[in-house]
């Protein structure tokens, strides 16, 4: 059964252009300080890695009083562009992770962290997004019709987390005090950015020790192509390829959510389905690794999740901290 969680009840449940490889130093002079962005409680540093043939810019985030510490945690986000600064966001909205950061997690004893946040590519960013090895389970005609009209002609989540594995976590690793364990590295998205967190739970299990998932996609789909025969096409798929694909242990920690309005007013069939798919790999409302809710009043953008992504930060640290 769906556990309804409003926010004052999550909370309160929380308190506790340079070279680069995986084998290539990266000169740590060739970061460009991010002095357009507005923050508050640290700062921003900005670099613009080789990714593919162009570059990706990755915006990190460090609080005050972190820079020096010894083996902080780092927490991922995906679509970087969104997190800090609503003036420099395309539809002027944010995370607003500095000001969370600085102002309500300073009310919680946690384990210093950095954040790391990497632009997403907005022609791509579905078929980075995609959960690649879903399409081996689709009909080929869907799957045809979607590279086609979303996937650009080619599915790229493999190339992305790659990328992440083997560039972006050596090099956040190398220039700044983090710790290099499975269980010092988190990551969170929302909607696609759900998608491809889970994704990477299963394809890389050693890469992240926790997952967030806020306002997940289960869909899988534009809101337009709701009917073309999405659930046969993909949403049976991607739990199928779960099933398969994903067993809870002791190592990692999931966090998964959904709003009520707007977009996330869609998503319960969906979410429904996806929430029996964890439980029957262990991740059920038993398992003390595991936290699902539904944010009652909270719709699809990010000030929702502004307000509530410290729930699941908090979450996956205290849970790591306690193993």
């Amino acid at each position: 059964m769906l556990r309804n969680f409003s926010i004052f009840f999550i909370c309160s449940f929380c308190l506790l252009f340079s070279k680069i490889t995986a084998q290539v130093q990266i000169d740590s002079n060739s970061f460009l300080r991010a002095q357009e962005l507005k923050v508050v409680g640290g700062q921003v540093f900005r670099y613009a890695l080789p990714f593919e043939q162009g570059v990706r810019t990755v915006d990190i985030y460090v609080p005050t009083g972190v820079l020096d510490v010894k083996k902080a945690k780092a927490l991922y986000l995906h679509d970087g562009q969104m997190l800090f600064d609503s003036t420099q966001t395309w539809n002027k909205k944010e995370w607003k992770i500095d000001e969370v950061v600085s102002q309500t997690l300073a009310q919680y004893a946690h384990d210093p962290f950095i954040v790391v946040g990497i632009h997403n590519d907005p022609p791509n960013r579905y078929a980075e997004f995609f959960p690649q090895a879903v399409a081996n389970y689709m009909p080929e005609s869907y799957r045809n019709l979607l590279m086609e009209k979303l996937w650009n002609g080619e599915l790229k989540a493999d190339a992305y987390l790659r990328w992440i594995e083997e560039t972006l976590v050596p090099f956040v690793e190398d220039q700044f005090n983090v710790g290099k364990k499975t269980q010092d590295r988190m990551v969170m998205g929302s909607s696609m950015g759900g998608l491809i967190s889970l994704y990477a739970l299963c394809e890389k299990p050693k890469l992240f020790g926790g997952v967030a998932c806020l306002s997940i996609h289960t869909p899988m789909i534009n809101y337009g192509m709701f009917e073309e025969g999405m659930v046969e096409a993909l949403v049976v798929p991607f739990n199928l390829y779960l099933e398969q694909n994903l067993k809870a242990d002791r190592k990692h920690f999931l966090y998964v959510d959904r709003g009520t309005e707007t977009l996330d007013a869609s998503y319960k069939p969906y979410h429904d389905i996806l929430l029996k798919t964890l439980a029957s790999v262990g991740y059920n409302t038993n398992n003390p690794h595991f936290l699902e809710a539904v944010v009652q009043g909270t719709g699809h953008d990010e000030g929702a999740w502004a307000a509530r992504w410290h729930v699941p930060l908090l979450f996956m640290i205290a849970r790591n901290n306690s193993r």
